[in-house]
């Protein structure tokens, strides 16, 4: 995570955010300082997942997940570190009801850790965290702070993965990234769906270049400007924006074939600098936009 951005675009937030939204946003800034932190630690000792791997390009063309190419070797004891120094700050600093932040101070993260199948979590970061929480004798021992629980675990395992993340895309050639063929719909380090999708400056030739955001593993990859983040349609008649009123940076791509829909922030409109990590918290809201049976998921 690029911290100076994230304080950037937080700071900009800040300066006339809704009181709520600012709490939001000082919660998620301390979150991510703590995430680099312990992944800057991580790394140091050894954490991140080497590239020296063939087949990078072929698997990113493929659409099969770099992950599963090199997977992430994710040690229970460092996990375990992980889960207790964010569930210590949620605990603090989310404004949790105070027995559920009682139930998240009492787990036993290294028994947890003992048990849990961390190497789905090293190769399928978002298919671990949604095993736990469909698997009712992992979760049992996380009580009334099972919700609460199960975001220690996306926010840790993403700190666990994203250093070798950025090294798998860095080690993907332009030419696959950037050549003329499609790009991938889901999250070509880990499978998982795109959290949101950025449109940047106009360009008077071309329009503005698109990007999809992963936050269970912080990458970004080049997208196709006309195409939906959820099944791919390019059929631009099946596509439709929607923003609230007054925001037009923010908005709701809706998908016709699909049904669903995806957020996305056009950097022409932001009045702040960007940040996806942020971006990602702030759109949070457009998913209560998306409750309207016209914005349901399929």
């Amino acid at each position: 995570m690029d911290l100076k951005r994230i304080d950037r675009a937080v700071g900009a937030y800040l300066q006339d955010a809704e009181p709520s939204d600012a709490a939001r946003l000082r919660f998620f800034r301390g979150l991510f300082e703590l995430q680099q932190e312990r992944c800057d630690e991580l790394s140091g000792d050894g954490g991140a997942a080497a590239t020296a791997v063939e087949g990078l390009d072929e698997a990113y063309l493929s659409a099969r997940p770099l992950l599963q190419l090199c997977p992430v070797a994710i040690e229970a004891g460092d996990f375990a570190a992980t889960c207790r120094r964010i569930a210590a700050y949620m605990a603090a600093e989310a404004g949790l009801a105070e027995d559920v932040a009682q139930a998240l101070g009492a787990i036993d993260w290294d028994e947890f850790s003992r048990r849990a199948d961390l190497v789905l979590a090293g190769t399928d970061p978002s298919g671990f965290v949604e095993a736990v929480r469909a698997d009712e004798g992992m979760a049992e021992p996380f009580g009334a702070a099972a919700g609460a629980a199960v975001l220690v675990l996306a926010f840790a395992v993403r700190t666990h993965v994203q250093a070798a993340a950025e090294s798998l895309m860095d080690a993907v050639s332009a030419d696959a990234k950037e050549g003329n063929h499609a790009r991938p719909l889901h999250c070509p380090v880990c499978g998982a769906p795109a959290s949101l999708s950025h449109v940047g400056v106009q360009d008077t030739l071309q329009g503005g270049a698109r990007s999809q955001f992963c936050s269970a593993c912080g990458t970004t990859w080049n997208f196709e400007r006309i195409r939906c983040g959820s099944c791919g349609s390019q059929d631009q008649g099946d596509l439709h924006y929607h923003h609230v009123e007054g925001d037009p940076a923010h908005r709701l791509q809706t998908c016709d074939a699909c049904g669903s829909y995806q957020r996305v922030v056009f950097q022409d409109d932001l009045r702040v600098p960007a940040c996806l990590d942020v971006e990602d918290v702030v759109m949070a809201k457009l998913d209560r936009v998306a409750l309207d049976p016209r914005f349901h998921r399929g």
